[in-house]
């Protein structure tokens, strides 16, 4: 009963952070961190774009979030992390590469980026298929990131886009981006939630699971498919980003413990908190000069992710 009070809690706790941190992210100002709180009258068109850039904000750490856990699950490492494996380097490499030879038109960009996220699942798989530890599969998601991201960076420089950056932030957000991320974002999250029921069976093995007559198999394939569009959708419309994917379904589990019912929706809600988190401490911690919310989302999850390492490290959990 106590266990099940302090998940309610927990629950609850999250909604309500989620609520306050839309209201803060669309209603504040722009203003400076010696006075974040300077409330003044402002106009329907700067409300609309805050409007637009939280819901993005919003999708994005949810999408982010619920991927790394199915990754982290699927592929029985908690390391695993959609950036940290290089499904999002391969994503926005294959987004710029194809933009160049093919139309562009309003969801191209995430069309473009599924080859490569699709490509990259196709890999990871090969990769489990081969019963590699956990280490060496994290390691090889390393050298594939790397390697997506110097070709991504190759690239630009070629095509002297000064535009991309590593760190992707919500600042140009437009209302027809948002629409498509609402859309897309409730497709994909209403998909993914309905794989939700097998989540306990990954604390056995892929064996163990087909034994009690379910196709675990076939159901990772489905799962994936769905996360390559996840990203492709995150990478189309916003950018890339690292850490979320591994250190919120690790709270969540440390949190949630056993109670696997519980994970799918504190991991999205959970995400989206960070996210829009990010993105408002990064438009008014020094504004008027804006951080992406990228960058001061991997500030916070970077020393959380190395607690995680140094506890797994320390024998009480396996890593």
């Amino acid at each position: 009963m106590e266990s099940k009070t302090r998940l309610n809690k927990f629950l609850i706790f999250n909604a309500a952070l989620l609520l306050i941190l839309l209201y803060l992210n669309i209603s504040f100002c722009d203003s400076s961190v010696i006075n974040p709180f300077n409330v003044k009258g402002t106009n329907a068109a700067v409300l609309q774009l805050r409007l637009s850039r939280t819901v993005v904000a919003m999708f994005t750490g949810a999408l982010i979030s619920i991927s790394g856990l199915y990754l982290q699950l699927i592929f029985r490492n908690n390391l695993v992390d959609p950036g940290l494996v290089g499904l999002t380097s391969s994503a926005s490499f294959f987004k710029n590469l194809l933009v160049i030879f093919l139309p562009i038109f309003l969801g191209s960009k995430i069309i473009y980026g599924a080859v490569g996220s699709l490509l990259l699942i196709g890999i990871l798989v090969w990769i489990k298929e081969k019963d590699v530890s956990p280490t060496k599969f994290v390691l090889f998601g390393v050298c594939l990131s790397v390697f997506f991201t110097c070709l991504n960076q190759i690239l630009n420089y070629i095509t002297h886009n000064q535009e991309s950056s590593i760190f992707a932030g919500f600042n140009l957000i437009s209302s027809n981006q948002a629409y498509l991320m609402i859309i897309l974002g409730c497709i994909l999250l209403t998909l993914l939630i309905l794989f939700d029921k097998y989540i306990p069976y990954y604390s056995f093995n892929d064996n163990k699971i087909i034994e009690l007559g379910i196709d675990i198999r076939k159901i990772n394939i489905y799962i994936l498919l769905i996360i390559s569009i996840v990203i492709s959708t995150v990478v189309g419309i916003v950018g890339e980003f690292l850490f979320l994917g591994i250190v919120i379904p690790n709270i969540v589990k440390q949190i949630d413990g056993i109670k696997t019912n519980q994970y799918f929706i504190d991991t999205i809600l959970l995400g989206s908190n960070l996210m829009i988190l990010s993105d408002f401490l990064g438009r008014n911690l020094f504004y008027p000069v804006e951080i992406p919310a990228a960058l001061i989302c991997n500030i916070i999850c970077a020393p959380i992710l190395f607690y995680f390492v140094i506890r797994g490290s320390n024998g009480s959990e396996e890593y």
